[in-house]
């Protein structure tokens, strides 16, 4: 299978993914923000398609939409949903390629813009293609409502390109089968295997060589470029400090930093992630402690900034707090 590019860092989504997920929610009349809260989240944070989320946090909120919903099958719903602004230049890529086969490989290479930390391929030298989809994080469990969307959609996004009435060969998921399985028989129409290796879609041969009425070269290379700009900007450092201080330069103004959340992100227990951190002489508190140290450097010689202003903008509840977090900066450490 293909790694993503950017899974030398932290695992990794964007923003947009999470729109589904919250019009679901606001339709049912649910606690949405409550709900969004519970994770770190909130709707202004969201408004940023672009926005740079933990992937386990995403797998986790769709998990528990579910439950709130108590819609089992909410990701094969959703992703028969879909939007494909949602995938971002992903998603266009897809719909501007000459030929199917074309489409799922470059939708494939696109989407290390927008999903990171995920194997995805399409394997198309045995009799039968396969599309195939797994996270690669084996902690990032369960994710059942994720691998459902991702796979309805795909099968959606073929649709749409090659009409309602097409079927792939059979359809695969890693997770146990449910007690009913109804719902994937009215939404696939072919036989369903459980407990495979990956998530994925078996296509028939003739599928990939099939021609797309909606094919655009011209937008097709710019989605492309558009995606490759992305990966390259947005490429997650290697070094796991770095990797550390880039969480929370991200979140900084957002959201509590807690030590366990930032493991969790990266993909580490906190036992671990501790201990590596002291062997490269450092902390995660130290790091945030750096972090803030250096915004409020340079928030305090822009023009009209009030010491208000900064304490929000490094996470501080006020100036107050700010104010006596500066008078222990300058003390040693003793937390490593």
């Amino acid at each position: 299978m293909k790694r993503v590019p950017v899974n030398s860092g932290f695992p990794m989504i964007r923003g947009a993914v999470m729109g589904p997920i919250v019009r679901a929610l606001d339709a049912a009349g649910a606690p949405c923000d409550a709900l969004l809260g519970e994770f770190g989240l909130s709707r202004r944070q969201l408004s940023d398609p672009y926005e740079i989320l933990p992937l386990g946090r995403y797998v986790e909120v769709f998990e528990r939409a579910a439950q709130v919903l108590d819609e089992l099958w909410l990701g094969l719903r959703l992703g028969n949903e879909l939007q494909l602004t949602e995938l971002g230049p992903a998603g266009l890529v897809f719909m501007s390629s000459p030929t199917l086969g074309s489409a799922i490989r470059r939708f494939t290479d696109a989407l290390a813009s927008w999903q990171s930390a995920t194997l995805v391929d399409l394997v198309s030298d045995n009799e039968w293609p396969i599309w195939s989809y797994r996270i690669a994080h084996a902690n990032i469990w369960p994710r059942r409502q994720d691998a459902e969307y991702s796979v309805s959609a795909m099968c959606h996004m073929i649709r749409l390109v090659r009409g309602a009435q097409w079927t792939p060969v059979e359809i695969h998921f890693e997770h146990a089968a449910p007690a009913d399985i109804k719902p994937y028989m009215r939404i696939f129409r072919v036989p369903v295997r459980f407990q495979q290796p990956s998530s994925g879609v078996i296509l028939h041969p003739h599928d990939l060589d099939a021609p797309l009425k909606s094919a655009d070269n011209q937008l097709a290379r710019l989605m492309e470029r558009h995606a490759t700009d992305l990966i390259s900007r947005d490429t997650v450092p290697h070094n796991l400090v770095d990797q550390v201080r880039d969480l929370v330069t991200r979140r900084l103004a957002r959201e509590k930093l807690v030590v366990a959340d930032i493991a969790r992100d990266l993909g580490l227990s906190n036992r671990s992630l501790q201990r590596h951190l002291a062997e490269a002489g450092t902390s995660v508190r130290e790091i945030i402690r750096d972090e803030r140290q250096r915004n409020v450097a340079v928030l305090r010689d822009q023009d009209g900034m009030t010491n208000a202003a900064v304490a929000r903008a490094v996470g501080y509840a006020d100036a107050t707090v700010l104010w006596r977090a500066t008078r222990n900066w300058a003390r040693p450490d003793k937390s490593r």
